[in-house]
């Protein structure tokens, strides 16, 4: 029987999708397993290499898991909302529904043709009304509890795709969608309090079981500071008898207050508006406000020169010694963080050093330990030239001058974060609209739930506006509305909500996608729980996973969802990169379409070569150079059709092997226990399990048979990872379907090696073996290798423990 990759992988992924083999089963009495990678962004190009090296993996777990005796939940869906569509859309004068439509149709027919073990029956569309219904309705719980509002502020704004950008949007300054320079604007922001659940989604990042760099990465975004503010008195040069407005900085270190030598305030502080009668010098400060605003906030935070204004006639004071220090407005002091103003020691901060060099301001010494007439010393120390805190401890004078100045009301204890509340609006088309009425004389007032979802109407234009209206501000008939509270003439908010929205909480409806009547039911949540394992990209970690889990604890808060926690372990993927070390994809024109690979080499032996490439947590070189392994692998396993030995036990000539690749299999595709740390775990070591395959198959072709108990677990262990192949192999030896089998088991004393046979050397040329035990004495070893030899006159016996013996005669 000829082994042909197409008709048989035809057949089985329409047997599969007919069948509907891999739906999970809501309330089974198996142990539940939920497998998740992130949802899929549609887009006219298809899927590329980095989704089948992010997707593989996942697949092999959940089929894996399905073997283990496991009700899997893998689902699929599509996270569509978003600027990619729309620009394609508006390039190409289409609708972007019938976009996101046609994009859908080729990937699913590309996943189908990959054999994944989707769940479809429970594929979701963010672009669904009946999906973003609960997407409004969930900002609508924000909304309600004060977590949505409002405001005027300073946003990222990218000209190019003309519209407001969070932070985790334009990491860099950059856009992430266009990749063009975001400008800083100021607008009419909808804002979602982020920044207020920084503590539990610290905690949260605490509770995941996720890779510590990733941990790092994220804690470092939120930016958690505990410091103090310290109030510093404002006089006026000309009024000095009058003290003005005071200055508030939030500090790290209270500890090198007495090396305070000047303060600097962002150009974006208000203090200058509200003291310009007493600045001398206040075209200089308004002509270096303006430049200010040409930069961007990367530009200013990276910039080597440090430059700045002394603001003159304004001085402040010094809470600690009451000396008086000048106040410089300066453009690397950032408005967002902190308070926008800084107390600077130069002596002990290389920006403040670098500044104070600049313009030949004071440098104390308050820290022993460095030199600073060379640079700003940043290590640890004891406290001098400070008074009440010589001789302190870093730690021990923070505590005491924070005392000291609080008795004053000077001072107080503060915890800060550089995590910003989520700029929420898009001034775009195709997004949520919000579900928010504006009315003159009530406000913002919120949709009543029983009218969700308020459905993106058809516009014949949705182009963005010049003038910063999102697209829907065109179609009176959607703007035009009645106030839900009073009754009177309204208008409706015409921005619509980012692509994150919809992915913010996708996980959950996946357990319940066609409740119409909740977002999920109770029963589903108390069942499914957690997502077990989420896969996906390293780039989402500062952003689509500090959006979800913001959402998620918030849905706890307010009892909405049962478990803390959204995923209980996270795993990044490594990307794919070209021989230059580019990472490869169809816009940077190195991409390769997966279909041309699965059309040459099949389905099998793609996901075989991706898995057998590298580590999924590491960047991964690209080369079909081992794919033809791969090929001549799956050739070879069809040749054990011609070698079966009927007998439905395992045979002592490979019951070694057989186990120990077994035993491969369990221990490195996905660990059973997440207490060990994860540094020390081996799962996810797709790599090394096939190479036991390979070797097992080495075996059992030097033998020259195969018994049918031991080709059926074989195929059981390969199935996760070459589904096709080894299902039609198992449907004709054993008239049965191997996805409803169970994985098999090994079996620990049969690789307990009682017996090895040793490689004897003469003058380091091979000249047999002797059978000896594991750690058989060395003398008793010698003499074994002796005696085969002869018994010659040893000048020099080289013994390598269990491995090989050269004897120098």
């Amino acid at each position: 029987m000829e082994y042909n990759f197409k008709q048989l992988e035809k057949k089985w992924q329409d047997k599969w999708l007919k069948d509907g083999t891999f739906n999970a089963k809501d309330k089974d009495k198996k142990p539940k397993y939920y497998i998740l990678t992130e949802f899929f962004g549609p887009s006219g190009k298809g899927i590329h290499l980095g989704h089948v090296k992010a997707y593989t993996p996942s697949e092999v777990v959940a089929r894996y898991k399905r073997l283990k005796g496991f009700n899997v939940l893998y689902p699929v869906g599509w996270d569509a909302f978003g600027l990619p569509t729309e620009n394609y859309a508006l390039k190409n004068k289409l609708e972007p529904d019938a976009v996101t439509k046609d994009s859908i149709k080729i990937f699913t027919n590309q996943l189908v043709r990959l054999g994944y073990s989707f769940d479809w029956s429970r594929e979701i569309n963010t672009t669904d009304p009946d999906y973003y219904k609960w997407t409004q309705w969930i900002f609508l719980q924000l909304f309600n509890k004060g977590l949505a509002y409002k405001a005027i502020g300073k946003v990222n704004f990218c000209p190019s795709c003309q519209t407001v950008l969070s932070n985790e949007d334009s990491q860099g300054g950059i856009c992430d969608r266009c990749k063009s320079e975001v400008e800083e604007k100021e607008r009419s922001v909808w804002y979602l309090k982020m920044k207020s659940y920084s503590d539990k989604m610290l905690k949260a990042i605490d509770d995941i079981d996720m890779k510590p760099s990733l941990k790092d990465a994220q804690r470092n975004w939120i930016g958690k500071s505990e410091g103090a503010e310290i109030v510093f008195e404002v006089t006026s040069k000309d009024l000095n008898k009058n003290k003005i407005t005071p200055l508030t900085v939030f500090t790290t270190r209270p500890d090198t207050l007495f090396g305070v030598t000047y303060m600097a305030i962002a150009p974006e502080h208000d203090l200058v508006k509200k003291q310009s009668k007493h600045i001398k010098n206040l075209n200089e400060i308004k002509a270096y406000v303006d430049n200010a605003k040409q930069k961007s906030a990367i530009e200013r935070a990276s910039q080597k020169d440090k430059t700045g204004v002394l603001i003159e006639g304004l001085s402040a004071v010094n809470p600690a010694n009451g000396k008086k220090i000048p106040i410089f407005i300066s453009d690397y002091i950032m408005a967002g963080y902190g308070t926008g103003a800084i107390m600077a020691v130069p002596g002990h901060d290389e920006r403040d050093y670098a500044f104070a060099k600049k313009f030949d301001l004071p440098i104390i010494e308050v820290i022993r330990g460095g030199d600073i007439a060379t640079e700003a010393y940043t290590g640890d120390g004891k406290l001098i030239n400070s008074d009440i805190l010589n001789g302190l401890s870093v730690e021990s004078a923070k505590t005491k001058i924070v005392e000291v100045l609080k008795a004053k009301k000077l001072a107080k204890p503060k915890t800060n974060y550089k995590m910003q509340d989520w700029p929420f609006n898009r001034q775009r088309y195709w997004g949520e609209p919000f579900p928010i009425v504006i009315c003159d004389d009530c406000g913002f007032v919120a949709l009543e739930e029983h009218n969700l979802p308020l459905a993106l109407p058809k516009l014949k234009d949705f182009s963005p506006d010049s003038s910063g209206n999102g697209p829907l501000a065109k179609s009176n008939k959607f703007v035009n509305c009645v106030c839900p509270k009073c009754g009177k003439k309204a208008k409706r908010e015409t921005d619509t909500m980012p692509n994150w929205a919809g992915s913010s909480w996708y996980w959950l409806r996946f357990l319940d996608p066609h409740n119409k009547n909740e977002f999920v039911s109770k029963e589903a949540l108390k069942y499914w729980g957690a997502v077990d394992l989420y896969t996906g990209g390293t780039e989402h970690v500062t952003r689509h996973m500090l959006y979800a889990s913001f959402w998620h604890n918030f849905l706890f808060d307010t009892k909405k969802v049962p478990h803390k926690l959204p995923f209980t372990r996270r795993m990044c993927n490594g990307l794919i990169l070209d021989d230059k070390g580019k990472k490869m994809g169809k816009t940077s024109g190195n991409g390769i379409d997966p279909i041309d690979v699965i059309e040459e080499y099949g389905a099998d032996a793609f996901r075989m070569h991706i898995l057998f490439m590298g580590d999924y947590e590491q960047n991964t070189i690209w080369s079909l150079d081992g794919i033809n392994g791969c090929t001549n692998f799956l050739k070879r396993l069809w040749s054990l059709l011609a070698i079966i030995k009927d007998d439905n036990t395992v045979s002592e000539t490979h019951e070694f092997e057989l186990n120990k690749m077994i035993k491969k299999a369990d221990t490195c595709i996905i660990a059973s226990d997440n207490n060990t740390a994860y540094e020390d775990r081996g799962d996810f070591k797709f790599n090394t399990v096939i190479a036991s395959f390979m070797e097992f198959m080495n075996v059992v072709k030097k033998s020259g048979f195969i018994t049918k108990e031991e080709l059926r677990q074989y195929l059981i262990v390969l199935n996760p990872f070459i589904p096709h192949i080894t299902s039609e192999m198992y449907e004709i030896v054993f008239k049965k379907d191997i996805a409803l089998e169970s994985f098999p088991t090994f079996d620990e004393s049969k690789l307990k090696i009682t017996k090895i046979k040793l490689p004897v050397q003469l003058l380091g040329k091979l000249k047999g073996t002797v059978d000896i035990e594991p750690d058989e004495p060395q003398e008793l070893v010698e003499k074994k290798a002796l005696a085969l030899l002869g018994n010659p006159a040893a000048k020099k016996i080289i013994y390598v423990k269990n491995r090989i013996i050269n004897i120098i005669a």
